[in-house]
């Protein structure tokens, strides 16, 4: 069944303001003309309508807001002027294809995995080296998953640490969910025919088909394991003082946690995944590429190709031919033939239409928005827009933009991060969707002083109330006719 469409909602302008400047005007209302109109002010009920430099007083029942612009329509003239307002066809567009959004982090997967179905010498020489700097930004992606290339076991350390470190069952879930996140990226980044890529595989499975029963730490701390606590300590003595904290070592906390219960002993999952733990020390798995710079990161948006209309308006050939909508539009048309391949090339097509749609719409509203289709992202995107005093026009006040991150991730679910620049350094703001992971993220606030390269952190805040991605999509670009999206695809 068709969803009913509701009825559009029009303004009521009264002919009370046919004088101003002592000058009687020429009303812009005939009828079937179609104009723009802003809304400058409310007044209890009614509102104050600019249109072609005049101002009206209308009436309406729509939810409407000041500095909203309209499309109208000019219905009606007598005895009361009556403009229907024009659905916004972008937002419409937007609202059918906005489920793409969701497989976001996908982008990047699923274009290397069309670029494996290609024959070779099908595409151009510009199509093939996009395809093969995205497939290279992939394998970087997957290095950096680790969070420090070269520190793999250090990391895997702090992760195991974060389980045992608390006594609150929700943030060792969360603690769970980032280990096995860890191992799943480990995984898909060693070779073929690494040894601790198929252990990293087996204990992320493990880890999947335990969590579901028991508390982390009553997995990893078992009951009479014969001859386990010899294991233990050859094993953390292979690994060392490993660093957990600023005032602790991955041996102090698991020595601690298995002094506090006498009768736990380490189980054999915690026994392999020290193993690998100490595998890992002894490699330097991310010293083959280095991570992302900030150039490297704006070449991969630059090169997703949200621009490639405006680089082919400005004559700008060659920089559209090196971008992945490009690519994608040449699969298309040279495989439109083939059913499957281009079934895939629309799909990823569609998403890119979808991230251009919404930077269109979301300019009219004054803000700038950046996909962030990134593989350890389930959704993500950054919103930039001008403060307060910016968007009033104050005169002499610096020049400030808010920016705001709204994530989804494995573990840790829907994320905001609104960032501040200031003099003295930045200031962070985090909000969570519930206070566990909101604990969570606290118990990490010493870690963070080490990502920020190019300020200090002047001060960090943890809060929650952090809604979908998408939710927030929507609250910002509801259709203004309706106070709706119309999401039927």
């Amino acid at each position: 069944m068709d969803p009913v469409s509701p009825l559009t909602p029009s303004l009521r302008v009264d002919r009370i303001n046919l004088h101003q400047d002592n000058k009687q005007q020429q009303t812009p209302f005939g009828h079937g003309r179609i104009l723009q109109g802003r809304i400058t002010g409310k007044s209890n009920s009614q509102f104050i309508l600019d249109v072609e430099g005049q101002q009206w007083i209308a009436d309406s029942k729509a939810p409407l807001r000041v500095g909203q612009r309209l499309n109208l329509q000019v219905t009606g003239t007598t005895p009361n002027i009556t403009l229907q307002i024009l659905t916004d066809p972008l937002t419409q567009n937007i609202g059918k294809s906005l489920h793409l959004l969701a497989a976001e982090g996908r982008l990047l997967p699923r274009t290397i995995d069309l670029a494996t179905q290609l024959p070779k010498g099908t595409l151009s020489s510009p199509s093939e080296k996009t395809l093969a700097f995205f497939k290279d930004v992939a394998a970087t992606f997957n290095k950096t998953l680790l969070l420090n290339p070269g520190q793999a076991g250090s990391q895997m350390a702090r992760l195991l640490g974060n389980i045992f470190s608390s006594s609150d069952t929700g943030s060792q879930e969360n603690s769970l969910a980032a280990l096995s996140n860890f191992l799943n990226n480990l995984a898909q980044t060693l070779p073929q025919q690494d040894p601790d890529r198929a252990l990293a595989r087996l204990l992320q499975q493990q880890i999947s088909d335990v969590s579901l029963h028991s508390p982390p730490q009553e997995f990893l701390l078992g009951k009479n394991n014969p001859g386990a606590d010899r294991q233990l300590r050859a094993l953390l003595q292979n690994i060392g003082l490993l660093p957990f904290s600023e005032d602790n070592t991955l041996t102090g906390i698991i020595m601690q946690s298995i002094g506090n219960d006498k009768s736990s002993s380490p189980s054999p999952l915690l026994l392999q995944l020290l193993t690998l733990a100490g595998n890992l020390l002894s490699r330097d798995i991310g010293s083959q590429k280095s991570a992302p710079t900030g150039k490297n990161m704006e070449e991969f948006f630059e090169r997703l190709g949200t621009n490639f209309e405006q680089l082919l308006v400005r004559g700008k050939t060659k920089e559209a031919m090196q971008t992945l909508k490009s690519t994608l539009l040449e699969i298309s048309h040279n495989f439109s033939g083939n059913t499957s391949l281009h079934h895939q090339t629309a799909q990823l097509t569609s998403t890119m239409e979808l991230f251009q749609m919404l930077q269109i719409r979301l300019a009219d509203e004054s803000l700038f928005f950046l996909p962030l289709p990134l593989p350890f992202l389930n959704q993500g995107f950054l919103l930039v827009e001008p403060d307060q005093k910016q968007r009033e026009g104050h005169k002499g006040e610096t020049k400030k933009s808010k920016y705001s991150l709204h994530l989804e991730l494995a573990g840790l679910g829907n994320l905001q991060i609104d960032i501040e620049q200031q003099t003295g350094g930045m200031r962070l703001r985090f909000y969570t969707q519930d206070s566990v992971r909101t604990k969570f993220l606290t118990e990490h606030r010493q870690e963070l002083q080490q990502w920020l390269t190019a300020t200090k952190l002047e001060s960090v805040q943890f809060l929650t109330g952090a809604d979908d991605p998408i939710k927030q999509l929507l609250s910002r670009m509801s259709d203004a006719t309706t106070g709706m999206l119309n999401t039927s695809a």
